[in-house]
């Protein structure tokens, strides 16, 4: 109460703005002015703002749903390696193919990622301690690559098998043959998405294998 009474005595502006329905007058204080930005104002930057020069005091923002011209386009064949870590080259072919679109322009194969050094190995060996060394050149058919090198010395030495070992290599070149197209064909497969044949044709070629 004591409040109240205490406001009910004030003088002046501030009791009149305190008594019920007071107001403030409202008037610019120390001769301030207020600005508020037209439109002509805030058309200036509706668009890209750049420094006015020559060239550009004249120039006119585009439409907001202009569509830009298409770019020349400048179209280069693509360089792909194939191998030698790809599925299909088995570690052992690296091609650097040049492609347009789905066409192969240029192929530069890199030959010798299986290169173990043979011909240096066999330097200090004998003939028949260098034999085994050509099974390795390819593990699928090994007996055809003995048979290749065991004519090469026997030509060297001017000398011929008997008739029985010439029957035992056809043989066994014939066995190799079969294993060696039975590997390829399954592995094709294998490699186009066909799973089940190349298990199927590797028990045919344990059979071989065993027979031999």
């Amino acid at each position: 109460m004591a409040a109240l009474r205490a406001l009910r005595s004030l003088r002046g502006v501030a009791a009149r703005a305190l008594r019920p329905g007071g107001r403030l007058p409202v008037q610019p204080s120390r001769g301030a002015r207020q600005w508020q930005p037209d439109a002509e104002w805030a058309e200036q930057f509706g668009g890209a703002v750049m420094y006015p020069t020559k060239e550009t005091a004249h120039w006119k923002p585009p439409p907001w749903n202009d569509v830009d011209p298409p770019k020349d386009t400048m179209v280069t064949n693509l360089t792909l390696n194939f191998g030698p870590q790809h599925p299909a080259a088995h570690g052992v072919l690296r091609l650097v193919m040049e492609l347009s679109g789905e066409m192969v322009r240029k192929c530069d194969p890199h030959i010798g990622l299986l290169h173990r050094g043979t011909e240096k190995l066999i330097e200090y060996k004998t003939y028949l301690q260098a034999l085994p060394y050509f099974d390795r050149l390819d593990y699928v058919s090994m007996m055809c690559n003995e048979q290749a090198y065991s004519l090469a010395v026997e030509k060297l030495l001017n000398i011929q098998p008997p008739p029985r070992a010439q029957w035992i290599r056809v043989l066994f070149g014939e066995i190799t043959r079969l294993l060696n197209h039975i590997m390829a064909v399954t592995t094709h497969a294998l490699d186009i998405g066909a799973m089940t044949p190349f298990f199927w044709m590797f028990e045919e070629r344990e059979k071989v294998r065993e027979g031999g």
